[in-house]
């Protein structure tokens, strides 16, 4: 029975649009053209670190970011290189967080956990990322290494420095000073603690204290009984001295004395023969004196005489102008 009010449609006119799907709401990717890349069947396909692909272009290099981070990590310039303008300068001033901050994010590239401004990951990370390990790991081992020689050559340095006696004619500098009247024979206004006229005082080792005192100078070329010594620098420095212990004990030896000439050359020290007055070589205890003479083979003209201590320092030195 036909129903004149309800017309139907022509069966041979074009056929309507079909009904486009709804987008799924479970399981499967969404089905929107052109936001994934797609395969060789159309599937879709993850990017190249296993995220969805990410608009604006390719990520950052890895390779920059790595070698940026490593060598002027401190200064920024791989947060600049990555877009992050606010931290990179945050991180220039700091000076890479001093240093935690620079290896904090060499560490991140290292581990593929840095991104760039936009939030993508670095490119070339899988296939690069041994390479740069091994490569760090030379670097910081050689960077250990070559902080401990910097080091031990600082120390040995250091050691030698003081080891070293003072430079003969440079300026001393006493614990005290004060100038005394000159000798029988010659002026000797001793550097050192002051102890009376052409007297000082000197510490030769811990707790050890002894009085030196300049008694006489003289200045020939020929010592008396001695007469087969012949002189290299002129003639010999003859000084008669006392020595007297305060605190503690000494040793007394005319070795404990060196002299230099005006011109800073060492002058020799000449042993003399039994008889001749030398200052015995002997331990001296507390309140004990020894007197004798010390002479060297020096230049004429004023000289500085220098106390050594036990460990062959400087102890105390004077400058004495013999006649």
């Amino acid at each position: 029975m036909s129903h004149p009010n309800f017309p139907q449609p022509p069966h041979n006119g074009p056929a309507a649009p079909p009904i486009p799907p709804a987008p799924s709401t479970y399981g499967g990717p969404p089905n929107f053209q052109g936001q994934f890349p797609a395969g060789p069947q159309g599937e879709y396909q993850p990017g190249p670190h296993g995220n969805a692909f990410y608009s604006g272009g390719p990520g950052k290099s890895f390779i920059t970011t790595w070698i940026l981070s490593l060598l002027l990590g401190t200064f920024g310039a791989d947060r600049f290189y990555l877009g992050k303008t606010g931290s990179g300068v945050a991180k220039l001033l700091t000076a890479g967080g001093l240093g935690i901050w620079a290896l904090v994010d060499l560490i991140m590239t290292l581990t593929g956990n840095t991104r760039d401004k936009e939030g993508r990951p670095l490119e070339g990370y899988p296939e690069n990322k041994k390479k740069a390990w091994i490569i760090t790991g030379i670097l910081w081992l050689v960077s250990i290494i070559t902080a401990i020689l910097l080091t031990l050559v600082s120390l040995a340095v250091a050691g030698a420095a003081l080891e070293k006696r003072t430079i003969p004619g440079a300026p001393d500098v006493p614990s005290a000073s004060q100038a005394a009247p000159a000798p029988s024979t010659g002026s000797a206004p001793p550097s050192g603690s002051a102890a009376g006229a052409n007297s000082f005082v000197a510490t030769v080792s811990e707790g050890n204290t002894v009085k030196v005192s300049v008694l006489d100078s003289i200045y020939t070329t020929e010592i008396p009984g001695m007469t087969y010594l012949q002189p290299k620098n002129g003639g010999f420095l003859a000084v008669k001295v006392s020595w007297e212990t305060l605190t503690g004990s000494s040793f007394a030896s005319p070795s404990n004395f060196t002299v230099f000439d005006a011109d800073g050359k060492e002058g020799e020290l000449v042993y003399l023969d039994d008889g001749m007055g030398a200052l015995p070589t002997d331990e001296v205890g507390t309140g004990d004196l020894r007197q004798g003479v010390i002479a060297f083979d020096v230049k004429k003209g004023p000289v500085q005489v220098v106390l050594n201590d036990d460990f062959g320092d400087k102890a105390a030195a004077f400058t004495l102008t013999p006649q």
